[in-house]
């Protein structure tokens, strides 16, 4: 049997690594926050687009929770489409493979513990002992190398495991108990990142095969959408249809990719990749990527779809503000701006309908857009109207 000590060196590792993206995502915000919010914004014009937007953010970031998140609150503000937004949801799944690209190009190929000391050691002397700007460039650098320190035990611990493992045990187990595995582990850590490390690891040093390992990936995807799902359960309507977006892609994803794990893997061994962690990593990113090609010309009925979900939940008479989340500044400057007008606009219709008979609306282009809801709204006491219009006041306020 094994080690206890290399038990808690491989469990330390994944903690340190967890650590590690936690501490990444922070630094990359504080760095790229507002200019991602900006990118996001502007260049998410179509499908096509939206879906590049979506895999380059995450790449950069390293995070498809702050990207989601930031969409999100575009959506809930009405600054982006739902169909934009379902594209850049699709290409963050896509955008994630990249870390998977660098462990197996770097984690394994270099002696990282000595890149990572330097790293800890310089970054934390600037974010104890600067400020400003140099303090993100130390936390950024500290994270980087902690992520390096975590890879580094993690591989050392599995490496020492290895000795203890009958393989013939791990061989006899079917391809669905290791997809079952990688759902549940994925959902408990929140970070199908953190898995697909694990994985890399564990095929590196022989534990498992490579199909085996191709299984947990494909069962990584599907549990991260626990993430997203556990978010929307108290959320609004368009957090919801997303949380539901999500699902069906990683669901549909994760059938295609579990049913030709053997002929994807060939397809991708027939390119000439032979090292196992690159043909898993290259599978890894296939598949998402033909997910993205099976969704993406059906993008837009898919959104009108998911806009009939959830309407019936509506408990509020605001429009923009509790779509929207305060914490991404941008998107809740617009929602404000854009309730208010809807206030107003409310507001004198429900004037103009006092007057017997009720006044029809000035000739030519007017300031505000008249409510929406007016024709459902022709029939309704005055005193209701009034209610509701204080109840919108109110959401605003709050």
């Amino acid at each position: 049997m094994f080690d206890q000590f290399d038990t808690w060196r491989f469990i330390g590792g994944i903690g340190l690594f967890l650590f590690a993206m936690i501490q990444l995502e922070v630094a990359l915000k504080a760095f790229a926050g507002r200019p991602l919010r900006q990118f996001l914004k502007r260049q998410s014009g179509n499908a096509l687009q939206s879906v590049g937007v979506g895999a380059f953010s995450t790449a950069v970031v390293q995070s498809s929770s702050l990207v989601g998140l930031m969409v999100l609150a575009f959506v809930g503000a009405s600054i982006m489409s739902l169909t934009n937004a379902l594209g850049i949801i699709f290409g963050a799944n896509l955008g994630t493979t990249v870390t998977g690209w660098m462990v197996a190009t770097i984690g394994f190929k270099l002696d990282i513990a000595n890149a990572a000391l330097p790293l800890i050691g310089l970054g934390s002397l600037a974010m104890v002992g600067l400020r400003g700007r140099i303090t993100d460039l130390g936390r950024l650098m500290t994270a980087i190398g902690l992520l390096l320190m975590g890879i580094s035990l993690m591989k050392d611990g599995v490496d020492a495991i290895h000795a203890g493992v009958d393989i013939a045990d791990l061989a006899a187990l079917s391809a669905w108990q290791y997809l079952l595995f990688g759902v549940a582990f994925a959902a408990i850590m929140q970070s199908s990142s953190a898995v697909m490390v694990i994985v890399l690891t564990a095929l590196h040093s022989g534990v498992i095969d490579l199909h085996s390992a191709a299984a947990i990936a494909v069962g990584a995807d599907l549990g991260t959408t626990s993430t997203v799902l556990i978010g929307a359960v108290q959320g609004a309507a368009a957090k919801k249809r997303v949380a539901l977006a999500h699902l069906i892609f990683n669901l549909t994803t994760a059938v295609m990719a579990f049913s030709l794990i053997g002929p994807v893997l060939r397809v991708v061994q027939s390119t000439g990749l032979s090292d196992p962690l690159f043909v898993l990593v290259a599978f890894h990113s296939l598949f998402n990527l033909l997910g993205i090609l099976i969704f993406l010309p059906i993008l837009t009925p898919f959104a009108h779809f998911l806009e009939g979900r959830f309407a019936h939940l509506h408990k509020h008479e605001s429009l923009f503000v509790s779509e929207t989340a305060p914490n991404v500044p941008d998107a809740a400057i617009a929602a404000i701006e854009a309730e208010t007008a809807h206030i107003i606009s409310r507001v004198v219709w429900q004037n103009m309908r006092v007057f017997d008979p009720p006044l029809e609306p000035p000739i030519g282009q007017l300031p505000i857009t008249w409510p929406s809801h007016r024709a459902a709204a022709a029939n309704e006491a005055s005193e209701d109207q009034y209610r509701k219009v204080k109840m919108l006041e109110g959401e605003i306020l709050s």
